[in-house]
């Protein structure tokens, strides 16, 4: 496809625009969960202990996966602004400080995160399973990158409008991981070290092919390292969103770590499966909510970069009525069908008496796949409004009331656990819908007052 008519579409009418790039992102999301559904099935063949080991240590991809993402969005929000204003040397000049950016972050926090996994699983009560859970995640930090490198470049492409592109590199790494696993995990006998390691692996194809579009001009924003040199108001354009969005992510899955501590010293082994398998089904379900506000970003930032606040509020509101009413229909589908969902994590002889009680918390879980939306929508507003820091402290108040509800429920039962979580994400959904539209309020009033007619 051509790169000029991404762009166009990008700038053009945003409702077009944020259907012409939600919907290969949903694809894309969703071949992604489908991925992880698979990497957690073939893992739930080796039994209970391997469940329960990737569930306690995937937080830590989520870590890895999160620097990615966030200097992906950093990026995306500055090349749109600047594409949005014909500043398409600029742009290219900041993608290419991301990707650099990008390689010196994943030498820094390689090594540092091979030592802080042992502590980690320690620290959250796991050491019965600490090897297979160094197994899967050592081959994954490994690689860590490609793993970072996949989502920066992604987040060029989609500052442009290519998200058929970034489908595509999204699909590649799908496509692979789902291919490598069972040959790994079970036909190479590697066990959970396959699972990794194929996670891992399915990363270098897709950011190499993100990298190849993106030198070979076949990108409208096109990378060069020619007589490359740091330009540090560049870099803080980056990173000024990149690092909330980044430490959002970061913080999350730490969260996340300290929730399986309370949950651990409630259910053990088998409390955090329950915890953590249904939950796979809310971050299924959020792939509409992910794609509509990653589509939502460059689209408000082009529009906010040319001051036309009218066109974002026209994107804003479009995406939130796609995202709520889509997710409003998932939410009550799973509730509906919980037992059959399940059934793809109990198919083995040691999970199979486990069904009715997965079965269980998926209807718990059913209600916050609306609340995500909110979440989802807030933030990307605030992202492209340059305000990620806002975002990132409503998802740390968020997460803090989780921690702190979860620490008492974990003294009464699992099920208030369940619930406790549920009550936190109403909480944090009306939080983040409530800081967006103070802080859209302000930049309008501040526009209105620095451009007068």
């Amino acid at each position: 496809m051509d790169p000029r008519k991404d762009l166009e579409t990008m700038l053009g009418d945003p409702k077009k625009a944020i259907r012409s790039m939600a919907v290969p992102l949903i694809f894309s999301y969703l071949i992604v969960q489908i991925n992880i559904f698979a990497d957690t099935s073939w893992c739930s063949g080796l039994g209970a202990d391997a469940s329960s080991a990737v569930s306690s240590i995937s937080p830590v991809y989520w870590i890895v996966s999160g620097l990615g993402t966030g200097i992906g969005v950093g990026a995306s929000t500055a090349i749109a602004r600047c594409l949005g204003r014909g500043e398409r040397s600029k742009a290219e000049s900041l993608a290419t400080q991301t990707v650099v950016l990008s390689l010196i972050i994943s030498a820094v926090f390689t090594p540092i995160l091979f030592m802080l996994i042992d502590p980690v699983v320690i620290g959250i009560g796991a050491e019965d399973v600490i090897g297979l859970c160094e197994a899967y995640i050592y081959p994954i930090v490994l690689l860590m990158v490609f793993v970072i490198m996949e989502g920066t470049v992604s987040g060029i492409l989609r500052s442009e409008g290519a998200a058929k592109s970034s489908m595509v590199m999204l699909c590649l790494s799908a496509t692979v991981n789902m291919v490598l696993d069972p040959l790994l995990i079970y036909g190479a006998g590697l066990g959970l070290a396959g699972a990794g390691l194929a996670t891992g692996l399915a990363t270098v194809f897709s950011s190499a092919l993100g990298l190849y579009w993106c030198l070979s001009g076949k990108s409208y924003v096109r990378l060069s390292f020619r007589g490359f040199r740091f330009k540090r108001r560049e870099i803080w354009d980056i990173l000024y969103v990149g690092i909330p969005r980044a430490t959002e992510s970061i913080l999350v899955s730490m969260m996340s770590l300290v929730q399986r501590v309370f949950v651990i010293a409630c259910g053990g082994m088998a409390g955090a499966m329950f915890y953590n398998i249904p939950w796979r089904f809310v971050s299924l379900a959020c792939v509409i909510s992910m794609a509509v506000g990653a589509a939502m970003i460059p689209v408000c930032s082009a529009a906010l970069g040319r001051k036309d606040m009218d066109k974002a509020m026209v994107a804003y509101r479009y995406s939130i009525l796609i995202s709520v009413s889509s997710m409003s229909i998932i939410a009550a589908m799973l509730f509906i069908f919980s037992d059959l969902c399940v059934i793809p994590f109990t198919y083995s002889p040691t999970m199979e008496e486990l069904r009715p009680e997965f079965a269980h918390v998926l209807r718990i879980y059913a209600p916050m796949v609306v609340c995500m939306a909110f979440v989802d929508m807030g933030s990307s507003m605030l992202q492209a409004l340059r305000r990620a820091q806002i975002s990132m402290v409503s998802s740390f108040i968020r997460n803090l009331m989780i921690v702190a509800i979860l620490w008492y429920a974990s003294t009464v039962s699992m099920d208030a656990i369940y619930y406790g979580l549920l009550i936190s994400e109403v909480f944090g959904g009306a939080l983040m819908m409530y800081l967006a539209h103070v802080e859209m309020g302000r930049h309008r009033r501040s526009n209105s007052v620095s451009s007068p007619e």
